[in-house]
């Protein structure tokens, strides 16, 4: 399965991991699966940073790059195909990055990782409920 790691997941993964349901655990730890991570939560954990809503142990592009190989994910480029599809979706969602998000998981056949309710309002995706509730 190829799963494309919502940002917020992302985050709970190193920061918090007792946030992620023992199902979303057992997925990611799966070595058969596919971890993705989309430059669109790249680019929105740049701009929480900046801003100072969201502090890091480390500098930003070592946090990234070091987290991606720790948990052997893959960087998913954003394509005009991607920003196409993410123009196209109802306005369920209106936060960009998860827009585009959920884009990238129709276009390349990804299973979202995600705690975020409003996914669930797309029917065209496939949603793997992350939070530990």
């Amino acid at each position: 399965m190829k799963l494309l790691l919502d940002t917020q997941c992302w985050l709970w993964w190193f920061a918090q991991p007792e946030r992620l349901s023992e199902e979303t655990i057992a997925h990611i730890i799966d070595e058969t699966n596919e971890l993705w991570f989309s430059v669109a939560s790249v680019w929105e954990i740049g701009i929480k940073v900046a801003i100072g809503k969201l502090p890091l142990p480390e500098p930003i592009d070592s946090y990234i790059r070091s987290r991606m190989v720790q948990l052997g994910a893959q960087s998913l480029e954003i394509t005009a195909t991607h920003a196409l599809q993410a123009a196209a979706l109802p306005l369920h969602h209106r936060d960009p990055f998860d827009r585009m998000l959920i884009a990238q998981a129709q276009a390349e056949d990804m299973t979202l990782v995600s705690a975020d309710t409003t996914f669930r309002q797309y029917s065209n995706v496939s949603i793997l409920w992350a939070a530990n509730s």
